[in-house]
């Protein structure tokens, strides 16, 4: 039996974060505005700049944390699989399109802490 305790993972610094806003919003991130769209919705919402998450339809109501966009994450990851979708998820799927729900899907990743973005600055 394992004695580890599972830590939840935390949300990238601010800083960080708002960092890859400025950038995406002056200079693009990807070729396509829908993928771009939903970067950008993923993290205004992360950084407080918008209380609608990228893909849920309802605020938090409270600051966003790590195991928020890890949940929200997912809740992508369940919309781009289309018909196994909640209907409120297809939804989004219809309106926003594959490529937003990427977008915001690899960057709720990175703001849990994954490696799914490349940092532009950083090439």
């Amino acid at each position: 039996m394992s004695t580890a305790q599972w830590t939840p993972p935390e949300l990238r610094p601010e800083p960080e974060i708002i960092r890859m806003i400025d950038h995406v919003t002056a200079n693009g991130y990807s070729r396509s505005k829908e993928y771009d769209r939903g970067l950008l919705a993923a993290l205004n919402w992360a950084a407080g700049r918008t209380q609608a998450p990228p893909v849920s339809p309802r605020p938090l109501g409270r600051p966003v944390t790590g195991s928020d966009a890890k949940h929200e994450q997912h809740r992508a990851h369940e919309a781009m699989q289309g018909g196994i979708a909640e209907p409120e998820l297809r939804e989004v799927a219809q309106a926003q399109g594959q490529s937003y729900l990427t977008g915001a899907e690899n960057t709720l990743a990175w703001l849990a802490g994954d490696d799914a973005l490349w940092i532009p600055w950083e090439t």
